[in-house]
């Protein structure tokens, strides 16, 4: 087969070349030439359809289309898959107007230019068209200058109204990737997101004035310079321009778009207008400069170069986010959204901000708001501080005053003193807040609201002049911070963290209810009160240079440590016991308010005084005697409450309350004895609690005292002279006025005094008291004895002091001859007494010495008890009685057998008896008594011998008034006696032939017994008593009916009462037995009436008691003695009437009066019947 090729030269500037084959077929394909020897894919061309595939031989690489000719128009260029067209130093691709370029996936155009001026004269270009038409580079495709030649672009474009739409890449090694050549009008190009334009310089020139419109979506590498039209570049977030990007001359746009992030590296210069939007995040990092109107309509535009050469206007919408440092913003911007300064190092705006948005602050490093404008900046959305430090010397830095000021973790710090207005709201959240205010002052009176924390910062002050109710607590790291302003507005919430100076200035009260910590101090500076109701422990010290710092509110909260210096009031308002620790000084005053116990332990020298209205106010515990309230000012403790401790005040000091010594107060009960000491005047109208735990305590006055009817409470150990007693000392001064001591027994037996006494009042260092100073509040008694309070001793230098004794002195006087039968009650000549139910008053005269011939003073109870005994033996003695009291008389024992008879009886005394001993007591009452009987059983011998064997009760009861030798006066009416007797007896009597009887008895009775004096001492007590009797007589007649009868009786008694103890002392009783023996004679004569037999008759008795050795013993130590032996005369008349057969009846009036011994007198009546069955 023959092949023939052969090169035809066609006069078209569109070069061909012919191929003959085998077939005669004939192709026609642009070429320079027609090569000989060589096979070539064909790039087919149908009418204005021009298709290069990829059959080989591939590349192709000769031009396709002849340039600036009409027979160019409208052509349609495809560069198929994996084609590549390929030229050397010529056009790749020339045509006209309408054209159509298609370099499709895989594809490639190139040409490589060097020095051919093309067929549009204006190089080597790769692609080449005129007017309104469009190149379109498919992702994989790709349109390549590779040539060294400047002007070779890959792309230009004659004329306008063309598109180029690259998804592939758009390459220039040495010239610009696209250029727009000689155009007046519009052209666009759409890079996206594959595509790739880049050329080593300016990756898109012109050389017109011709427009472009420039959509980027992927990769520009290289600078975009555009000409003199008016350009718009639309550039989308995820594409990227390597480069700067120049608008060249008109009235250039670029949109930055999209959604996402994307950032700009280089400068952009020319344009007119810069406009964000959509929702996207675009950051420029390089500078714009220039007069370009900027407007962030949505999303966020992030500025990161110096644009301090930008002169134009920035405009954020209320969808836009504007963010930069200070120095790559502009000098002026329009925030109707939010403008943020991130600003990682320092920086200064000194631009202005005008608008409805918001301004905030991020990152870390200082931003200076410094408008340069007088106005300041006008923004009224208002200023958040996220980060880092905002620094302002106006508070219109921070835009219009009505606009808010947010912290979210930032600083706002003060480049002079001047206020925040008062319309600007001042939010703190979570992540907290920071004023700075370096060395200046700044006043907020709005307050401060949110959930975060609050630091204070800078060596200035800060005032806080509104309610603040931000809850993430405060720091003040350097400075004061100042609550109020003197006004009655000022406040926070929650605890303070205090490293510098916390000033409270409110001219009302004010409760702060939050802890304060630290190493900074806390300053009462308004002419209110503030009221702390945490635990706080800054140790910087207090200060209160006006009105109250008051600690607590009446719970159990609220305290401080460390010292305080006091030029105000200083209140201690807890309900528990604290202690304060530190040290009061100053020209203050500090009262006690609250109903617990506060404890100073230090020496406070503060000198304005104190008072204490409630509670306690302790001035030193047992292990820090040395406390003080040193300086000097005055005291007053008000009605109900205490001062009290084991320290010292100095100053005048008035008691409407308490003052406790050492452990005297409750708190203290558990430590030992001591003294509190006031060093001056003591006015007393309250009580002065000397006596605690124990005896030992002393209340030192060193200064004057004056008793305005106050109290003085002493635990003494009532005994002898010289027994233990807490004590008033008095040292240098004068005690005057009037004082009552309530003297507390403890554990003290009582003991006679036998000189100076019990020592309660100390005088020292020529101190001095008046004769009425001091006086018993109640009476003193221990043991036996009654205490009286005597002014001077019987020792030298005792004058001026007061004691306890027990003892007054008897002037000798002729003796005294009492009658017989009546006690005088005359006492002895001694000092002058109080009446029974006080102490007797202190002698005139001071007391002799010792061993002078004393007089007891017995308490009033010592007689009484000791009349105990001796009445209940009376009551016995009546309610048992005789053979005839109880029965009428032996003739009326008749009857026989079981339960033959029964008898009851009534009676009732008036018995005045006084028995003899210590204390001469004498029972002045009256005693009654019921008694029934029952014979169990009678029998009658054939002799006549008659027996009766019964059994009996009864009830008795004793009451009267009791006299004696008591508080050193004979003869005094002390006291009341009541005592109930129980009884039950049995008997057995033997009547003979001719009327002789035996009669035996035997009683048991259960007692009662209630003495008291007339002071309302007094205890109720038991006792048991046993009661044996044997009695007989011997009627013997003597005519005329009339019979005399002797008669005898002995009776035993054997008595047994309990102790008792009456709150003074413990009392014991020594009884035992008695007798009482009755020698008698009876005459009786017998008559009947129609009524009656009537027995009257007469009896004569002498008594004799003897044997008893009654004693009473006080505290086991002091033994009172009493004797009630006695003989007595005893005259009975009675009368006995046998009505009938079975019923008799009996009465006896008697009375008794003593002969010698124990004095009695007694007038009884007794009435009975007897009933035989």
């Amino acid at each position: 087969m023959l092949k023939l090729q052969t090169a035809i030269k066609i006069t078209h500037p569109v070069r061909y070349r012919l191929v003959l084959s085998a077939a005669s077929s004939l192709v026609l394909i642009p070429a320079l030439s027609v090569v000989p020897g060589t096979a070539y894919a064909a790039c087919n061309t149908a009418g204005q359809i021009t298709t290069c595939d990829a059959s080989a031989p591939n590349p192709w690489v000769t031009t396709v289309g002849a340039g600036n000719v009409a027979a160019e128009n409208g052509r349609t260029v495809t560069i198929g898959t994996g084609s590549q067209l390929a030229v050397g130093d010529a056009n790749a691709i020339s045509l006209r107007d309408n054209a159509n370029v298609t370099v499709q996936n895989g594809a490639t155009v190139s040409a490589k230019g060097v020095g051919n001026s093309g067929l549009y004269n204006t190089g080597a270009n790769t692609v080449e068209f005129r007017n309104n038409g469009t190149l379109t580079v498919d992702q994989g495709g790709q349109v390549l200058a590779t040539g060294p030649q400047g002007s070779a672009e890959a792309v230009n474009l004659q004329g306008s109204g063309n598109v180029i739409t690259n998804n592939g890449t758009i390459k220039a090694d040495n010239a610009a990737a696209i250029w727009f050549q000689n155009t007046n009008g519009l052209n666009t190009i759409v890079n996206n997101a594959t595509g790739i334009i880049q050329a080593p310089g300016n990756v898109i020139g012109a050389s017109g004035n011709g427009a472009v419109d420039f959509t980027n979506k992927g990769q520009v590498i290289g600078n975009l310079v555009f000409a003199g039209g008016d350009d718009t570049l639309r550039l989308y977030t995820g594409s990227v321009i390597t480069g700067n990007f120049n608008g060249g001359g008109g009235n250039n746009t670029i949109f930055l778009s999209g959604a996402g992030s994307s950032s700009l590296s280089g400068n952009m210069s020319n344009f007119s207008s810069l406009i964000k939007n959509d929702t996207g995040t675009w950051t420029l990092t390089g500078t714009i400069t220039g007069a370009t109107v900027a407007e962030v309509q949505q999303g966020t535009l992030a500025l990161t170069g110096n644009n301090s050469a930008y002169t134009g206007k920035m405009t954020v919408d209320a969808a836009g986010t504007l963010e930069a440092r200070a120095q790559s913003l502009p000098s002026s911007i329009i925030d109707n959204g939010l403008v943020r300064f991130v600003q990682p190092d320092n920086g200064t705006y000194a631009g202005l901000i005008s608008g409805t948005g918001a301004v905030e602050k991020t990152q870390g490093g200082t931003l200076v708001l410094a408008p340069t404008a007088s106005g300041g900046n006008t923004y009224s959305g208002g200023t958040t501080l996220t980060g880092g430090t905002v620094a302002a010397g106006a508070d219109n830095a921070l835009g219009a005053n009505t606009g808010s000021l947010t912290f979210n973790g930032g600083t706002l710090q003060l480049l002079q003193s001047f206020d925040l207005a008062s319309t600007r709201a001042v939010t703190i959240n979570a992540p907290g807040g920071t004023i700075d205010t370096q060395g200046f002052a700044s006043t907020l009176m709005q307050g401060m609201t949110g959930s975060g924390s609050f630091n204070k910062a800078g060596a200035g002050s800060l005032t806080l002049a509104g309610s603040n109710t931000y809850t993430g607590g405060t720091t003040i790291a350097a400075g004061t911070l100042q609550l109020g302003n003197g006004g009655t507005t000022g406040s926070i919430v929650g605890d303070v963290v205090n490293n510098a100076s916390l000033v409270f200035n409110r001219a009302d009260t004010l409760l702060f209810p939050g802890t304060i910590s630290g190493t900074g101090s806390v300053n009462q500076a308004g002419s209110g009160a503030t009221v702390l109701t945490g635990n706080s422990t800054y140790t910087g010290g207090t200060t209160i240079s006006a009105g109250t710092l008051q600690l607590g509110n009446g719970g159990t909260t609220g305290s401080i440590v460390g010292d305080v210096a006091n030029n105000g009031t200083l209140v201690f308002n807890r309900s528990d016991d604290v202690t304060f620790p530190g040290t009061i000084s100053g020209t203050g005053s500090v009262t006690q308010a609250g109903a617990g116990m506060t404890v100073l332990n230090t020496d406070n020298p503060y000198s304005g005084g104190t008072m204490v209205a409630a509670g306690t106010l302790a001035v030193g515990d047992a292990t820090h005697a040395a406390a003080a309230l040193s300086g000097g000012g005055n005291t007053t403790v008000a009605s109900g409450a205490t001062l009290g401790g084991y320290g010292s005040v100095t100053g005048s000091v008035t008691n409407n309350g308490t003052i406790a010594a050492a452990n005297a107060l409750p708190q203290f009960s558990g430590s030992g004895n001591g003294s509190f000491t006031i060093n001056g005047p003591l006015t007393n109208a309250g009580l002065l609690q000397i006596g605690g735990q124990g005896v030992g305590n002393r209340l030192n006055v060193v200064g004057n005292y004056v008793g305005q009817k106050g109290s003085i409470a002493l635990n003494t150990f009532l005994a002898g002279d010289g027994a233990a007693s807490d004590r008033l000392v008095i040292n240098g001064g004068a005690a005057s006025g009037s004082s009552s001591l309530r003297i507390t027994n403890v554990g003290g037996p009582g003991a006679a005094i036998v000189a100076d006494g019990i020592e309660v009042v100390q005088t020292v260092n020529g101190a001095t008291t008046t004769a009425d100073a001091f006086a018993l509040a109640a009476p003193v008694k221990a043991g036996a004895y009654s205490y009286y309070l005597a002014k001077g001793g019987v020792s030298s230098g005792t004058s001026e002091n007061w004691y306890l004794r027990n003892t007054v002195v008897q002037t000798p006087t002729p003796p005294v001859v009492l009658p017989p039968s009546t006690p005088t009650g005359t006492p002895p000549t001694v000092p002058p007494t109080v009446p029974p139910t006080t102490p007797p008053v202190t002698p005139a005269d001071p007391a002799p010495t010792a061993g002078s011939g004393a007089i007891p003073l017995y308490r009033p109870e010592v007689p009484i008890y000791t009349e105990v005994a001796s009445v209940a033996r009376q009551v016995n003695i009546q309610q048992l009685d005789n053979f005839h009291d109880r029965q009428g008389e032996q003739s009326l024992l008749t009857e026989n057998g079981d339960l033959p008879a029964a008898w009851g009886r009534v009676w009732g005394s008036r018995t005045k008896q006084r028995q003899d001993g210590t204390v001469s007591p004498q029972f002045d009452g009256s005693m009654t008594g019921i008694q029934v009987g029952h014979d169990i059983y009678a029998d009658t011998d054939a002799s006549g011998q008659r027996n009766h064997y019964g059994l009996f009760a009864g009830f008795a009861h004793a009451t009267g008034k009791v006299n004696g030798f008591a508080m050193a006066v004979q003869n005094l009416d002390v006291g009341n006696l009541a005592i109930d007797a129980y009884s039950l007896g049995g008997y057995w009597t033997h009547v003979g032939p001719s009327g002789w009887y035996t009669d035996a008895v035997l009683m048991g009775s259960s007692l009662s017994a209630d003495p008291r004096s007339h002071d309302g001492v007094g205890a109720h007590t038991h006792g048991s008593a046993l009661v044996g009797s044997i009695e007989g007589g011997l009627p013997m007649p003597l005519g005329a009916e009339v019979t005399i009868e002797p008669q005898a009786q002995v009776i035993w008694q054997n008595l047994s009462l309990n102790d008792l103890n009456d709150g003074v002392s413990a009392v014991g009783f020594n009884n035992g037995n008695a007798f009482l023996a009755r020698l008698g004679v009876r005459l009786k004569s017998r008559f009947e009436t129609s009524a009656a037999i009537w027995q009257p008759y007469l009896r004569l008795n002498l008594l004799r008691s003897f044997g008893s050795h009654d004693s009473t013993t006080f505290d086991g130590t002091t033994v009172i003695s009493n004797g009630s032996n006695q003989t007595a005369g005893q005259l009975n008349a009675g009368l006995v009437a046998t009505i009938n057969k079975s019923t008799s009846a009996f009465m006896t009036v008697t009375y008794t009066t003593n002969l010698g011994g124990a004095q009695q007198r007694t007038v009884m009546a007794d009435a009975g019947m007897r009933w035989s069955w």
